[in-house]
């Protein structure tokens, strides 16, 4: 029997995400992201979809090593300027019931106390519905918004990362003993000081002595997310993820990150097949397959070669534009993020032409063009090949994309019996695993009272 198609929205807070200049199209309402009733709709069809999970990636910084400046990310609204995506979990989680949310939060500024603070009120505000995608943050720009002289390199990131997040998983799953929370009136007892215990953590690069400033949410220990595509970035995610998100241009290149890091997380001692994975589409669909080019082609139109490039040289720390457009593109050992690097030079030889005729209105993912019939096919195939859990569905025209993909790829997947009919009971972890609290073989379940 066919594996459940499990869907997550792609997003970002900010004007033009993975199809940058889109904003400009007649009918795409980016423009209005700054106003809550944005946010308010767009969860409820994605609820009205049933997909599984909201995600909203998020980054410090803007991407300025295109032409040495952050003009071209600002001209064209390319991740650029963007919101704190906590707070737009919050404003959607308002108005649905079911969908889940994943938000982005670096592990490389923050405090543990007060991030993990800011988590378990999410935790509790949405009723057990939240995940979080993990991430090293990889712009200098970013660093130097945050007070540091240059960006930190690369392995060193995730070492720090590690230390941060066994941290923030004793805040979680040791402090708050089970039975601590009493909530008697008559006794007046609301929570049993014997069971609760502080932290006392002395680390290299984070030290502080706490009980967790919140009672334990819903969940603990949120679902936890992660998209490290480097070497060292896929054995974090073999120790940390319960949820890896990859990006491919071909099925064969994501189903070798699959078995990687299905391997490395054996050898960690983790039951590999515990981890879902999921790699991001842009959709293009329509009643006919010529309907579905044209409304591919409309799109292009008003797609910006410079917000693309300039986002692009950002995530790779190199400047593009210094390549001539038929010059494919080199590998040039940095420490931006490795795994996009990876992506367009190693894994294949990408000229600028290349980038701009094929990723100007999907990024790093792969477009689907065609009926609902054939987007359903290519999905079913990738699941089939690249051994994956479900897509990550990015916006291109909001709402218009997803609004099309809900009333059209949907039902096609349902009458195939790939795709849920209604949504399952319980937290975002029950609904995706079948249990509520992180697993004991994982990192943070080694610390559970």
């Amino acid at each position: 029997m066919a594996k459940e198609i499990r869907l997550n929205v792609l997003e970002q807070g900010n004007p033009s995400f993975q199809a940058f200049g889109l904003w400009a199209h007649p009918r795409d309402k980016a423009v209005d992201y700054l106003k809550m009733d944005y946010w308010l709709d767009y969860a409820r069809l994605a609820e009205r979809g049933l997909f599984d999970n909201f995600f909203l990636a998020d980054v410090y910084g803007f991407p300025d090593v295109y032409e040495g400046s952050a003009a071209g990310a600002l001209r064209n609204g390319s991740q650029a300027p963007s919101l704190d995506p906590s707070v737009i979990v919050a404003v959607m989680a308002t108005a649905t019931k079911n969908l889940c949310f994943t938000m982005t939060g670096s592990a490389s500024y923050e405090s543990p106390y007060s991030f993990a603070r800011r988590i378990s009120t999410l935790d509790h505000i949405t009723g057990g519905r939240l995940g979080w995608n993990i991430v090293t943050s990889y712009l200098r720009s970013g660093a130097l918004a945050m007070g540091r002289t240059k960006l930190t390199e690369h392995d060193l990131r995730y070492e720090m990362a590690d230390e941060f997040l066994e941290g923030v998983y004793r805040l979680w799953e040791q402090s708050w003993a089970e039975g601590a929370l009493v909530k008697d009136k008559q006794s007046r007892i609301y929570a049993e000081p014997s069971l609760i215990d502080p932290i006392e953590f002395n680390g290299e690069y984070h030290q502080f002595k706490a009980i967790s400033a919140v009672e334990p949410s819903p969940q603990r220990t949120p679902v936890l997310f992660q998209a490290g595509g480097s070497e060292r970035g896929r054995r974090f995610a073999a120790t940390h993820a319960e949820g890896v998100y990859l990006n491919g241009t071909k099925p064969e290149l994501v189903a070798a990150q699959v078995a990687r890091i299905r391997g490395a997380a054996a050898e960690q001692g983790r039951d590999p097949q515990s981890l879902k994975f999921f790699t991001g589409i842009s959709v293009f669909v329509d009643e006919t397959e010529a309907l579905a080019k044209a409304r591919y082609a409309d799109y292009k139109k008003y797609s910006s070669f410079e917000g693309l490039i300039a986002m692009m040289s950002g995530v790779m720390g190199i400047d593009l534009s210094n390549y001539p457009l038929d010059q494919p593109i080199t590998y040039e050992k940095n420490d931006a993020n490795q795994s996009a690097l990876e992506m367009f030079t190693r894994n294949n030889q990408w000229t600028l032409r290349q980038v701009l005729d094929e990723k100007a209105l999907c990024g790093t993912n792969v477009a689907l063009i065609g009926t609902a019939e054939q987007v359903a096919e290519e999905m079913a195939h990738w699941m089939e090949v690249c051994d994956i859990d479900g897509f990550n569905v990015a916006r291109i025209v909001a709402h218009e994309t997803l609004e099309n993909f809900v009333d059209m790829v949907v039902p096609e997947l349902q009458k195939r019996g790939l795709y849920k009919t209604e949504y399952r009971p319980g937290t975002f972890r029950e609904k995706l695993f079948g249990h509520n609290r992180i697993a004991s073989d994982h990192l943070a379940g080694s610390f559970s009272r």
